[in-house]
């Protein structure tokens, strides 16, 4: 697939450091991109699925501009994808992909200052905006003692992308799933609320990417 210059164009024109979001001292915040899974069931890279002018990876990576740079963890498919990888982000490359998201997830955490906050997005939520991502960096920065987990929820569906605090870092570790220690302790989710169901709207077949498809070229 060509990497399309108007996408480039629109991720690396993005000032990478945003003053009134940049993340300082034990309040940092490291952006994880899941993009490494497979997807024979799609036929194509999830990553480089188009919407419009730009790719899942593109609005991905464009959505978590303004904090810590962005990891992008590629694995099935690294070759094709890795070109297409905005310069804004950085790459890691999860050799283990097929023992699942979490080995993904860890692959970064290894490069990820342990000091540092992470926020896990999945690449496959091409409806997501930006401005899901600066609220859930609000609700954060408010969030009281105990808190180390902030998730959106619509209605009564929870979704992604989430932020993880850096105290979970050594759990996340010892866990067998990502799931196993978001879950593990309900009083320490904070939730933010969100209209949109954006956010467990995901794609991983030619019927749900053309659902996903449909909806974005629908929205104002």
């Amino acid at each position: 697939m060509a990497r399309s210059p108007s996408a480039l164009a629109i991720c690396d024109s993005v000032v990478y450091s945003v003053a009134s979001f940049r993340m300082t001292g034990h309040a940092k915040i490291v952006p994880i991109i899941l993009a490494a899974g497979s997807s024979k069931n799609l036929g194509m890279p999830k990553p480089l699925a188009r919407f419009g002018a730009r790719t899942a990876l593109h609005i991905a990576v464009e959505n978590c501009l303004g904090y810590e740079r962005p990891i992008v963890v590629l694995g099935c498919d690294a070759e094709r994808v890795r070109p297409e990888v905005p310069r804004a982000a950085r790459v890691v490359v999860n050799r283990g992909w097929r023992e699942g998201q979490l080995s993904s997830l860890l692959c970064a955490l290894r490069r990820v200052p342990r000091s540092s906050n992470v926020l896990i997005y999945p690449v496959d939520h091409p409806l997501l905006k930006k401005q899901t991502v600066t609220q859930l960096v609000r609700e954060f920065l408010r969030r009281e003692t105990g808190e180390e987990i902030v998730m959106p929820r619509h209605g009564q569906k929870y979704g992604h992308p989430i932020i993880l605090s850096a105290a979970l870092r050594d759990e996340l570790f010892r866990a067998k799933s990502a799931r196993e220690v978001v879950y593990r302790i309900p009083e320490r989710i904070r939730v933010c609320k969100q209209d949109m169901s954006a956010i467990y709207e995901d794609f991983d077949t030619p019927k749900t990417y053309r659902k996903c498809l449909r909806k974005f070229q629908g929205r104002r």
